[in-house]
């Protein structure tokens, strides 16, 4: 059996993918010349340019990942309730950037960093019953997405001082 490729669906997931990566690009430029570059950060965590072009991979492969779900079919009540946990999932992490960047709250985006890691996975799983090459692009977003969770936490240890809550620009 021939497997259909639908390019504007490709194109479609991947435009709904960075757009809120563009929002997330934003939030993070804007604060590197400012407060972000004034923290105190992890010795593992990479430079800012390594940084930006890592957030670009993950909505990438977020984008390619929402594609396979798609393609999978949403008459399927399993993929469909994948659909909606990818979007739940983006969704929490578009906030973690503003709670993060914007908000300037070190604590709080840690506890939604443990949202976005624990969705992930349940979407995941899900995507495991229902579209499992959309895995094969979670699964590095997962471990990019746990590796920000951990230089969170390490950014909120090394940085006690700040407002739990953040402060509001």
């Amino acid at each position: 059996m021939k497997k259909e490729h639908h390019y504007g669906r490709l194109i479609a997931s991947l435009v709904a993918c960075l757009i809120p990566g563009y929002v997330a690009l934003y939030l993070f430029t804007t604060s590197i010349p400012g407060w972000y570059s004034s923290l105190k950060k992890p010795d593992f965590l990479p430079s800012n340019l390594i940084v930006f072009y890592a957030i670009i991979i993950i909505f990438c492969l977020l984008g390619l990942s929402l594609y396979s779900i798609w393609n999978a079919g949403l008459n399927h009540n399993e993929v469909r309730a994948a659909l909606h946990l990818f979007v739940f999932t983006l969704i929490v992490f578009l906030l973690w950037f503003g709670s993060f960047f914007f908000l300037q709250a070190l604590f709080f985006a840690f506890v939604i960093m443990v949202m976005v890691v624990a969705v992930m996975v349940c979407t995941l799983v899900q995507s495991l019953r229902s579209a499992v090459t959309s895995a094969f692009f979670m699964v590095p977003c997962l471990i990019l997405m746990l590796i920000i969770c951990y230089a969170n936490l390490q950014i909120v240890l090394l940085n006690s001082g700040l407002p739990v809550w953040g402060i509001i620009p």
